[in-house]
């Protein structure tokens, strides 16, 4: 690698420490998303590609970065129930899940209450994620506004596990790269609670098991 790309790398790239992160790091990756720039960080799964939730040109930016159709929505992170709770309609089999798994690994569909840019909510549902990550509960604090919650990586490719490889396929793209070292969890699991009955699109890091369990245990 030249040295004028490890300079550019290093300019964008931050160490962070999840279970303690720097405020100064934090505040960088504030000032960028607020600007409506895209950053890259770790969640309690893999490496999320962050922008303004509220912002159809953040978006837009998104959709390019990761070469993703408009139509594909984009989930976002809250930072608190009474936030889910006005962005969607809480059946009650979402409501047994978000108190049992959230914060957590875990991505709620829900039908769409409120009115939010291209492509969060396309065909009126919105997948929502309450993260367990202290980086990402810090980012939505200093903010101020949802962010989205999609995967570091160009659109129908593996998860990254590294900065390094994110780098090779998101370049300059994306501002500022938060790094916390090789992540290798499960992704989250997704659930489909748009319906009379929930449907897991996805099983990830909350199994399918724990999922029926929890129901059962709360009276479904």
């Amino acid at each position: 690698m030249t040295t004028v790309m490890n300079n550019i790398i290093r300019d964008r790239v931050v160490s962070i420490v999840d279970s303690d992160p720097d405020p100064a790091i934090i505040l960088r990756a504030a000032e960028n998303l607020r600007a409506g720039e895209l950053i890259v960080a770790p969640t309690e799964t893999r490496y999320g590609l962050l922008a303004r939730a509220d912002s159809q040109s953040a978006l837009e930016r998104i959709l390019l970065a990761k070469g993703r159709p408009e139509n594909m929505p984009v989930s976002v992170f809250f930072d608190s129930l009474d936030g889910i709770a006005e962005a969607g309609d809480l059946t009650s089999q979402a409501k047994k899940l978000i108190l049992k798994f959230m914060p957590g690994p875990l991505t709620i569909i829900l039908k769409a209450t409120s009115e939010w840019p291209k492509p969060i909510a396309p065909q009126g549902k919105i997948g929502i994620r309450f993260s367990s990550s202290r980086v990402i509960a810090a980012l939505l604090s200093a903010v101020g506004v949802p962010l989205t919650a999609t995967s570091a990586n160009l659109s129908g490719r593996k998860d990254n596990e590294k900065i390094d490889d994110i780098y090779i396929d998101l370049g300059d793209r994306v501002s500022l790269y938060l790094d916390s070292g090789p992540l290798q969890g499960l992704p989250s699991t997704v659930v489909d609670c748009t319906g009379d009955e929930f449907s897991i699109v996805r099983e990830g890091a909350v199994t399918t098991a724990q999922i029926d369990a929890a129901l059962l245990e709360a009276g479904q």
